[in-house]
């Protein structure tokens, strides 16, 4: 069988799971090609299925080379079964509705503002909600979530603006790591500023931070940001690797904070 044939006829072992009930692939629909990536595939419960009727699903599938089955699970990525389907690394990721529905409206309050546990950020999760690819809806869990997801709260955006920008351009490090011509510090500095700059800018467009990854390309479709915002932004970075053109990669950093400042005037 095709990849997309085994896939499908694994999410359907899993659906008939007893209390599964909602499946989505996050990333859309389309399947890895040439081992490209793994397959993130989430999965909502009443209550998680232990571990017996988990695996004995998955067994039934003659497609699944290798299989790993947890007992307990983390906060961030629920409780999680590994299997192999032709080559590529399948991540079942159990929650219950309840718990994933207090995580949600944890980010919607405003009550987690800030990157956690050093790479995990709580306004990805609603992004990868918007992005859910749904493969089972039962009880339309999914397509609620995305309804309610849709629209971006105007008081999560002025909190995680406020937050962030004021942490954009530390200045006195910056100085230092520019007149010591020292890149490995300057490198730190901008690394821990450009987190919050991203955070910045994707709450003034409101739209939910997923993640560093494709960032750049998200940028694209904004309103409110600076000129060149991303060719900038790589500008910074490769100015910022060499002692000599420090103050350069500086000078532009600079002006990029100062115009996500006029870009966030332009929206009051």
């Amino acid at each position: 069988m095709s990849l997309h044939e085994c896939f499908y006829s694994l999410i359907n072992a899993v659906s008939s799971i007893d209390g599964v009930l909602s499946i989505g692939k996050s990333g859309g629909e389309k399947l890895p090609v040439q081992n490209e990536s793994d397959i993130d595939i989430f999965v909502f419960c009443n209550q998680i299925p232990n571990a017996e009727a988990r695996q004995a699903a998955l067994r039934s599938e003659s497609a699944v080379s290798e299989m790993k089955i947890s007992e307990t699970g983390g906060r961030f990525w629920g409780v999680c079964d590994f299997i192999t389907v032709d080559t590529v690394e399948i991540c079942l990721m159990y929650f219950t509705v309840s718990d994933m529905n207090g995580e949600i409206e944890s980010v919607l309050n405003g009550s987690r503002l800030d990157r956690e546990n050093e790479y995990f950020y709580p306004t990805g999760r609603c992004a990868t909600f918007l992005s859910m690819y749904i493969l089972y809806d039962k009880n339309g869990y999914i397509s609620d979530m995305k309804e309610k997801l849709s629209v971006y709260p105007q008081l999560l955006s002025k909190k995680l603006y406020n937050h962030h920008i004021l942490k954009v351009n530390d200045n006195e490090d910056f100085e230092r790591a520019v007149r010591r011509g020292d890149v490995l510090f300057y490198h730190a500095t901008l690394e821990r500023a450009a987190d919050h700059y991203f955070q910045a800018l994707f709450a003034l467009n409101k739209c939910f931070f997923p993640s560093r990854k494709r960032t750049l390309s998200l940028i694209e479709d904004f309103k409110y940001k600076p000129t060149n915002c991303s060719a900038r932004l790589l500008e910074v970075i490769e100015l910022g690797a060499r002692a000599e053109t420090l103050s350069k990669s500086y000078e532009i950093w600079s002006a990029l904070c100062k115009e996500l400042l006029d870009a966030a005037e332009r929206t009051e």
